[in-house]
């Protein structure tokens, strides 16, 4: 298993944790054997793990939760963990259409992991905290949104996040992975999205 020893001392938000237990859905007990061995979590009474949203966890245990959900599943749940992370993270306020979602995604993403006890992305200075990577975007010329993802996650979870983004706005759209780019499941550090909605 891939240890993720550079991300030590840098905790993600139990409310992403959660968007992992519901995406499994019925097959929350998996969910459930994946995070207790990581150490995530606590077994409740019925067996199965419990999350608190507003407690952090270990970044590098959390990233060893999606390596192992996607030995266990594949591709289709690492994506729709993606979709329910959108569903239960907070957002920030000026969210309102996709563009505005892309404006504020790198900041979203840090606010939700802190580094040393403190959130990775400051609101008051608008500062972010480096080391774990970035969502970059740019419009392109026909409207539609290029989203670069350098950071950790696998490239199924990215692209779920953002089509959750798409449907937690109510917007019609597409998520497309831009194969012309190169692709952190083939060894590379980042992937390309093009997202039209």
């Amino acid at each position: 298993m891939i240890p993720f020893s550079e991300f030590k001392g840098i905790e993600v938000s139990g409310r992403n944790v959660m968007g992992l237990v519901h995406a499994f859905g019925q097959f929350k007990s998996i969910a459930s054997q994946i995070l207790l061995a990581e150490g995530i979590g606590q077994k409740g009474p019925d067996g199965m793990v419990e999350v608190q949203p507003e407690a952090w966890y270990p970044f590098d245990a959390f990233l060893r939760a999606f390596a192992r959900a996607s030995q266990h599943m594949g591709d289709s749940v690492l994506h729709q963990i993606g979709v329910s992370v959108m569903k239960n993270v907070e957002w920030l306020p000026s969210v309102k259409d996709v563009k505005s979602m892309m404006e504020t995604m790198d900041a979203g993403y840090h606010l939700h992991h802190r580094k040393n006890g403190r959130p990775m992305w400051n609101s008051a200075t608008g500062r972010l905290q480096e080391g774990i990577g970035h969502y970059k975007w740019k419009q392109r010329p026909d409207g539609a949104m290029e989203v670069e993802s350098n950071n950790p996650y696998p490239c199924a979870f990215d692209k779920g996040m953002l089509f959750g983004g798409l449907r937690r706005l109510h917007a019609v759209g597409s998520v497309v992975h831009d194969e012309t780019h190169p692709c952190r499941k083939r060894g590379h550090p980042s992937c390309v999205y093009v997202v039209k909605g």
